[in-house]
């Protein structure tokens, strides 16, 4: 048993005042920005082929969010390796920061290559969602492209969760601006066909992520193999992985895939079956009310990402009062900025849909297109009222899953989260559904707020009741305080 758990009363106090709030935000904020610029990148893709019309835009989210769902599964099992580089980090051993990274990229590659096979019954799975031929065609189309995209999107997700754990955020935010200044530029190029190329539409759009994605893991490579890296951490030595690394990367991961995507599934299930059935209108509504809501809660998930890599690095310091100390910062911070974010949508929900909605080349104006867009804000700004309610209880559930994944507690969330999204959101938004048609895409939109809301307060009351204080992932019986060199790098 260590001394923390022995006796964390005769720790010294913490020596920053507000828990620690300004060491929060100085890792959290390169790892905001991060995530809030492939939101925004998303978010101009996603305006650039609403200009083509909204077929395409329904096609691209839903094309996505399918493809999403193996990759959600990834998503979750990599972001332990922020755990263990974090707690490894604290706990001095800094090359065995490097050896769970290359393990991470072994995992991911051999993943990735795997998941290729599902691009050959993508045509037939697309159709089943009943959108028609054409738009079945381009949801097949992006499914594809974006099956492509997982070999770099996964083995840059590694690095990232490397860099996240070491708390070297910006390295992250500098791939992430040049990554999305390519995909934004090659999005213009090919769906309108500049530079003398053929306008490719969606197509375009998709070759475009392929492009930015590469640019990203490019920088992130040269940063993990340079010297200043290497010396520290012996990011050169990738012979030095073990294979149990591997196995202890999937054995605390696989939970937190399976909470992800689980998630993931359960939207994409709400999307393509409740809300698709309504129509193409709210369809689009439906993307445009998750693409402003991606803006308020990816820098909230920055935040929870500098939550893990600091629990990990408290808990690897022996200071568990640290981390909870840390964990009650970031929550003021992420309920503060997406409380705001909520009542932003509550203000302007109808003015936010009817922009990004509206946004296309006169030579498609119609009257046609005018109406589709009344009816669609109309819509949209239904949706937006539910996400401003739920902002507050979304930024609680992000921090508390954050902070337990810091300390390798994840297979509790994940059974919690599975319950609650399949009882409460999907289930209930088939109830809502059949029951009441008349709430139309608004009644998927009710149940996955109260699933939001329930998910925060379990989340809050597994934290707070300390079960993580028992994990040991360094599986030590007594180790000393950390050596200088072991903190987070700014």
């Amino acid at each position: 048993m260590t001394r923390a758990k022995a006796n964390p009363e005769i720790l010294s106090p913490d020596p920053h005042r507000f828990w620690g709030l300004g060491e929060v935000l100085a890792l959290a904020w390169p790892a905001s920005l991060s995530m809030l610029s492939h939101t925004v990148m998303m978010f101009f893709d996603g305006i650039m082929v609403a200009s083509i019309g909204p077929d395409p835009l329904g096609a691209q989210f839903v094309g996505g969010i399918t493809s999403f769902i193996p990759a959600a599964f990834m998503f979750g099992v990599l972001t332990v390796v922020n755990t263990y580089v974090s707690q490894n980090l604290g706990a001095g051993r800094l090359e065995r920061c490097g050896q769970y990274a290359w393990a991470g990229l072994t995992v991911a590659l051999c993943f990735a290559l795997l998941a290729q096979l599902l691009s050959i019954p993508a045509g037939a799975a697309m159709r089943a969602f009943g959108h028609g031929p054409r738009v079945a065609a381009l949801e097949a189309m992006y499914f594809r492209y974006m099956l492509l995209n997982l070999i770099p999107m996964l083995m840059s997700k590694v690095l990232e969760q490397f860099f996240y754990g070491l708390g070297r955020s910006n390295v992250v935010l500098l791939s992430s601006f040049l990554a999305n200044a390519v995909n934004i530029f090659a999005n213009w190029v090919l769906i309108y066909g500049h530079w003398g190329l053929p306008a490719m539409g969606l197509e375009g759009a998709a070759v475009g992520t392929v492009l930015g994605t590469l640019v990203m893991l490019g920088v992130l490579a040269a940063m993990f193999l340079s010297r200043r890296t290497h010396r520290r951490y012996a990011t050169r030595r990738a012979g030095d992985m073990k294979l149990r690394e591997c196995g202890e990367i999937l054995r605390i991961g696989w939970p937190a895939g399976v909470q992800f995507c689980a998630d993931v599934l359960a939207w994409g299930m709400i999307t393509a079956f409740l809300i698709g059935k309504f129509g193409m209108d709210h369809l689009a509504a439906n993307t445009t009310a998750i693409r402003y809501m991606s803006l308020s809660f990816m820098p909230a998930v920055g935040i929870g990402i500098a939550t893990t890599a600091l629990v990990g690095r408290y808990i690897g310091e022996s200071r568990p009062d640290l981390a909870l100390r840390r964990v009650r910062a970031a929550l003021i911070a992420a309920v503060g900025y997406m409380g705001l974010c909520g009542l932003f949508f509550f203000l302007f929900r109808h003015e936010l849909v009817r922009f990004y909605i509206s946004i296309a080349p006169s030579d498609v104006a119609s009257a046609e297109i005018a109406a589709r867009v009344d009816s669609i804000t109309h819509i949209g700004a239904r949706l937006l009222l539910c996400a401003a309610i739920f902002q507050v209880f979304d930024a609680a559930a992000i921090i508390y899953n954050g902070a337990l994944r810091g300390a390798g507690d994840t297979f509790w969330p994940m059974v919690t989260t599975i319950a609650l999204c399949w009882l409460l959101q999907v289930g209930g938004g088939f109830t809502i559904v059949h029951n009441f048609p008349g709430l139309t895409s608004l009644g998927p939109w009710i149940s996955a707020s109260a699933f939001i809301v329930a998910l925060s307060v379990v989340f809050c009351w597994r934290f707070e009741s300390g079960q993580w204080r028992k994990i040991d992932l360094l599986k030590r019986e007594e180790l000393p305080p950390a050596p200088v060199d072991s903190t987070l790098e700014a």
